[in-house]
């Protein structure tokens, strides 16, 4: 299988994490792998050694892939990842939170997701980093916020927020669902593919004749996500109906 050289030193470090948990004869953990990165992790063959992803709660997008010796059931209490509840008096969004989080400097890789409940965001973190996030983000946006931690089973998160987009598509090629999604012309989606800004189950595709099953997820680079949720019958000049679940 060809990689390239990011996914090589991916799996390289995975390996070694491998061999630390079944050498050294305690858990070893990556910090968080984006999806892309999952995906990498996940074409390889199964390891033998104990192994569980897990980001902070079962929806996640990032998580943390965690090796365990024999002696010990992989287990989410196990993982050195920390869910920091963040409130405030004004109405809160996942750019805003995320944003200032960056913006304190830190690595993309020790922050996971960022979910909602219905009186703000959770933060989901590595625990290395977690008291310098307590101390130094005092902000999101021009809000002022607070923050605590919290327990696993006391988090209430909400579901994650998408709307639907109907239409119809002359197939299920890949420029096709591109512009029903982005509302580009063949051509326009053509273009988003060459330029590398399309992800097909977080993979970079190019290939325009590629053809998108129910379940696959697009990445776009300025359109953001979106899921094929649903492929209906044809209509009387052929084209077939598609709902896409774009998040938003």
């Amino acid at each position: 299988m060809h990689t390239n050289f990011d996914e090589k030193m991916l799996l390289a470090r995975i390996g070694d994490l491998e061999r630390g948990a079944e050498h050294g004869g305690k858990p070893c953990f990556s910090r968080f792998l984006d999806p892309k990165e999952i995906a990498v992790f996940n074409k390889q063959p199964l390891p033998k050694t104990p192994f569980m992803l897990w980001g902070g709660y079962e929806d996640s997008e990032r998580k943390i892939l965690g090796f365990f010796p024999d002696y010990l059931e992989p287990d989410p209490a196990l993982f050195p990842i920390r869910a920091l509840r963040i409130t405030s008096r004004e109405p809160l969004g996942h750019r805003t939170v995320l944003g200032s989080v960056m913006g304190l400097g830190i690595e993309r890789n020790l922050i996971g997701d960022v979910a909602m409940e219905t009186q703000g965001a959770v933060l989901f973190a590595c625990d290395s980093i977690c008291d310098y996030i307590k101390l130094n983000l005092t902000k999101a946006g021009r809000a002022g916020i607070k923050i605590q931690e919290a327990l696993p089973e006391s988090l209430e998160l909400l579901p994650k927020a998408w709307e639907p987009i109907c239409g119809t598509v002359a197939s299920l090629r890949l420029d096709c669902v591109l512009g029903l999604l982005t509302g580009a012309s063949r051509n326009g989606a053509e273009e988003m593919l060459k330029q590398e800004r399309v992800l097909l189950n977080h993979t970079l595709c190019k290939k325009s004749a590629t053809l998108v099953n129910t379940g696959d997820v697009l990445s776009v680079r300025g359109f953001g996500r979106a899921e094929l949720l649903e492929i209906g019958g044809e209509t009387r000049k052929g084209r077939m109906k598609i709902t896409l679940k774009k998040y938003i």
